[in-house]
C-alpha cells in the first residue's frame, strides 16, 4: 500500500529548508484524540476509569487558576478578569476538587513525576493562598522523592513575599513569562510592566538559588527584528536563569494581536525567513554559554533543570487536570473540564468531576504519543517504537522519511531518524505530517478488509462502529455509494423507500408532527432549522414553504424517493425522512422530535410509523413511474383522478367546482397542479 505525497506532508525541495521547506507553521501543539465520548456518558464512564486503577509509567498532575489582571493581546484564552472575592471563592472549589481525589485511587494511587500549577496567572493568588494550594498539592497528591513542582508567573505583582512563599509551599521550579525585555514590544502584547522592571525581577530570582527559574523569550513579534531578538537572548543569558523556552509565536487569528494585524493597526510579523534566523540566533547564542539542549525548544544551564512535565505531556503520559479550564488525560481519555467558572463550581458543589468533555483514546494514542515525544526530543528511535508499538515505522513510511532525508529535514543514522536544524524549526509540520500519513496508510488498510467483505451492509456497520461520530451519509460516502444507495442497502427493520410522488402527502402530514430539525447538508456544510415544519402552497411549480423562520420552494418533480429510516446514532434511538432526487442525493433530511431527556416524542414516532404504512401500502396503487399523476387507483378518460390529502375527485379536463376550489385554496390541496401535469 502507497501513499500518495504531497508538499504538505514532505516539505518542498529547496536549497535552504529552513526557509522554504513549509509555508508557515501551522499550530503549536499536536492533539491526540479519539471520538468524543456522549455528555450523557461521561459521568459513568469517567466512574468506570475510576474503578480501573491507576496507569503505569511517569504521572502528572495539572491544575489550572484561570484569572488575569490583563488580557495578553495574543492570547486567545483569557477566562477571567483577577478579583479578590473570585478566587477565594474558585480557590476553595479547587482544594474540595483535590480533596475528592485523595479518595480515588486511581488518580492518587501512584505518585506522580511532576506537577504544574498554571493559568491565567497563578501569581495573582496571595502568599497565604500559594502556600495553602503547596500544602493541600502535598496532602493530595504523592510526589516522588524528586518530584517537579513547577509555579507559572508573570511578573508583574509576583514581589518576594508571593515568591518565598512558593519556595515555602515546595514549588522548585519557576515558569516565567517574560516574553520580551524590550519595552514597546511587551507593550505591544499586553504586558504591565517595562523591559527594566522585568529585568530586575528576574536578577532578584536568579540570584536566590533556592529553585530553577525558567523564562519564556517569543520570536516573531509583529515590529521585532533580529537585532531585537539578539538582545533579548544576550539579556537573558546575562540574568543566570536556569532554563530558557524559545517559542515561536503562532499569531492566533481571533486573538486582539491577530485582528489588529489583520486591520492594519499593528506591524505584520517577520516572515519565515526572519523567524528562521530567529531561532538559529537562539541555538547559537544559548550553545555558546552551555545551556544544554533539553528539546526543540528548551534549555536547561542549571543541573536541576529537566523539563520533565513539558516533555512528558508531549510524550502520552498520564495527566490528571484539577481547576477550571485544566485538560489532561487518563487512561489514554482526553479530558477537559469546565471552563466556564460558574458551571465549575457548581459541579464541584455537587459533588462531581466538572468534566465538559471527554474523549476515547485514539485507535493508536501511545504510539502517536511516542512520536510526539521523540518530535519534541529532535529524533525518533524506530527500533524502540517498533518494539514498543509493534508497527515497523521504518519500513512503513520509509517513501515519507525518504523525501524528507531528500529535502534535507531528517538524517538518518542506524535506528535514529535525527532531525537536521531545518527540520528541528519544521518540527511540528513534520509530526502533523507523519501523523497525517499514518492516517492515510490505516484508512488503505481499512479499505482493503472492507473490500473482502460481501454486502454493504456489513461494510456499513463495520464502519459506523469504528466511527461512531460520522453520520449514515458520510460512512456512505467512505464507501462510493449515493445517500440513496446507503438506505437502499439497509434492511427493512432500519429502512423502507417510497415513491417521491408521495410528496403532497408527506408535506401535508408534516405540519401535524410538532417540532422537528430539518437538516440540509451542502458542499460539507450542515445547516439545522428546529422547529415545526411549515405549511405551504403551489406557485409557478414549486410548492413555497410559508414558515416564519423556514422558507423556502420545493420542486416536487424532483423528489423521486422518500425514506423512512430508523437508524441509532451516537447511541441515541432516531426516526428521519429523507427526501432524493434522481441522482440518489439526498435534498434534506427531517428528524423526529426530543424530550428533555433527548427521547423520541412518543406521539411523533407513531405517526411516523402511520405514515410509512399508508404510504408503503399507496405505493402498490401507483402507477408506472413515467406517469406522474399521484393518484389512488389508475387513471384513464373514464375513471376519475382522487387527490390523496382532499379526497376530490376529478376526471381528466374536468374543472373544479366553486366548493372544490375553496376547499382546495384552505387545505393547500395539489389538486390542481396534479391534473396540470
Amino acid at each position: 500500500m502507497t501513499v500518495k505525497l504531497d508538499e504538505s506532508l514532505t516539505g518542498r525541495l529547496t536549497r535552504d529548508p529552513m526557509t522554504g521547506a513549509f509555508r508557515k507553521k501551522e499550530t503549536a501543539h499536536i492533539q491526540v484524540m479519539g471520538s468524543p465520548i456522549l455528555p450523557e456518558d461521561q459521568g459513568s464512564h469517567w466512574q468506570t476509569l475510576l474503578r480501573q486503577g491507576t496507569a503505569d509509567g511517569p504521572r502528572l498532575a495539572y491544575l489550572h487558576i484561570p484569572f488575569c489582571r490583563t488580557r495578553c493581546s495574543y492570547c486567545a484564552f483569557f477566562q477571567n478578569r483577577s478579583s479578590e472575592e473570585k478566587i477565594a471563592g474558585y480557590l476553595k472549589a479547587l482544594h474540595r476538587e483535590l480533596a475528592m481525589a485523595a479518595e480515588q485511587p486511581a488518580l492518587t494511587g501512584a505518585p506522580f513525576d511532576a506537577v504544574y500549577v498554571g493559568g491565567g496567572t497563578p501569581s495573582d493568588l496571595s502568599p497565604q493562598q500559594i502556600q495553602e494550594l503547596g500544602q493541600a498539592i502535598r496532602d493530595t497528591l504523592p510526589l516522588r522523592s524528586d518530584a517537579e513542582l513547577t509555579f507559572e508567573a508573570r511578573f508583574h505583582g509576583f514581589d518576594q513575599g508571593r515568591f518565598q512563599a512558593c519556595l515555602d509551599a515546595g514549588f522548585n521550579r519557576f515558569s516565567l513569562g517574560a516574553q520580551s525585555f524590550n519595552t514597546e514590544l511587551r507593550q505591544r502584547l499586553g504586558r504591565i510592566d517595562d523591559g527594566d522592571t522585568v529585568l530586575r525581577a528576574l536578577e532578584r530570582m536568579c540570584n536566590q538559588d533556592q529553585a530553577v527559574i525558567v523564562a519564556d523569550l517569543i520570536y516573531g513579534l509583529p515590529g521585532q527584528t533580529l537585532a531585537d531578538w539578539q538582545r533579548d537572548l544576550d539579556t537573558l543569558v546575562d540574568t543566570g536563569v536556569g532554563g530558557a523556552d524559545l517559542y515561536q509565536l503562532i499569531l492566533l487569528p481571533e486573538s486582539q494581536l491577530g485582528r489588529a494585524v489583520n486591520k492594519g493597526r499593528v506591524a505584520p510579523p517577520p516572515g519565515t525567513v526572519e523567524k528562521a534566523a530567529m531561532f538559529e540566533a537562539g541555538l547559537n547564542t544559548l550553545s555558546r554559554h552551555h545551556f544544554n539542549r533539553l528539546s526543540v525548544s528548551h534549555f536547561g544551564r542549571d543541573r536541576r533543570e529537566r523539563n520533565r512535565y513539558n516533555h512528558l505531556s508531549k510524550a502520552g503520559a498520564e495527566l490528571v487536570p484539577f481547576g477550571a479550564g485544566g485538560g489532561g488525560r487518563v487512561q489514554g481519555h482526553g479530558v477537559m473540564l469546565e471552563r466556564q467558572l460558574c458551571r465549575y463550581l457548581e459541579r464541584i458543589d455537587a459533588g462531581e468531576k466538572p468534566i465538559a468533555m471527554m474523549t476515547q483514546p485514539h485507535e493508536e494514542h501511545t504510539l502517536r504519543y511516542a512520536l510526539g515525544g521523540g518530535f519534541d526530543l529532535g529524533y525518533l528511535d524506530l527500533d524502540r517504537l517498533y518494539h514498543h508499538e509493534d508497527r515497523d515505522l521504518a519500513e512503513e513510511a520509509a517513501p515519507l522519511f525518504q523525501a524528507w532525508q531528500n529535502h534535507g529535514l531528517v538524517e538518518r543514522d542506524g535506528r535514529y531518524l535525527n532531525l537536521t536544524k531545518a527540520g528541528q524549526f519544521w518540527h511540528i509540520n513534520l509530526q502533523q505530517g507523519l501523523n497525517q500519513y499514518l492516517d492515510a496508510l490505516n484508512e488503505q488498510q481499512q479499505q482493503a478488509r472492507l473490500n473482502t467483505m460481501s454486502d454493504h451492509y456489513q461494510r456499513i456497520n463495520t464502519l459506523s462502529q469504528q466511527q461512531p461520530m460520522s453520520s449514515l451519509a458520510q460512512i456512505g460516502r467512505q464507501l462510493g455509494l449515493t445517500e440513496l444507495a446507503t438506505v437502499q442497502s439497509l434492511p427493512t427493520e432500519e429502512a423502507t423507500v417510497v415513491d417521491g410522488r408521495h410528496f403532497d402527502r408527506l408535506m401535508a402530514a408534516l405540519t401535524d408532527f410538532g417540532p422537528t430539525t430539518t437538516v440540509i447538508e451542502v458542499a460539507g456544510q450542515i445547516l439545522e432549522y428546529k422547529g415545526g415544519f411549515p405549511e405551504g402552497r403551489y406557485g409557478h411549480g414549486f410548492y413555497n414553504l410559508q414558515g416564519e423562520h423556514l422558507r423556502g420552494h420545493l420542486d416536487p418533480k424532483a423528489v423521486c424517493h422518500i425514506a423512512f429510516v430508523r437508524r441509532p446514532f451516537m447511541r441515541l434511538e432516531t426516526r428521519s425522512l429523507w427526501l432524493f432526487n434522481a441522482d440518489g442525493q439526498c435534498s434534506f433530511k427531517i428528524y423526529l422530535g426530543r424530550d428533555e431527556k433527548r427521547k423520541l416524542l412518543p406521539q411523533q414516532v407513531e405517526k411516523f410509523e402511520a405514515l410509512e404504512q399508508e404510504l408503503l401500502a399507496l405505493d402498490a396503487t401507483l402507477p408506472p413511474a413515467e406517469q406522474t399523476l399521484i393518484m389512488t387507483q389508475p387513471a384513464d378518460e373514464a375513471r376519475p383522478a382522487t387527490c390523496p390529502i382532499s379526497g376530490i375527485q376529478l376526471k381528466p379536463g374536468q374543472q373544479l367546482s366553486p366548493e372544490q376550489d375553496a376547499q382546495v385554496r384552505q387545505s393547500r390541496c395539489p389538486m390542481k397542479r396534479l391534473l396540470g401535469r
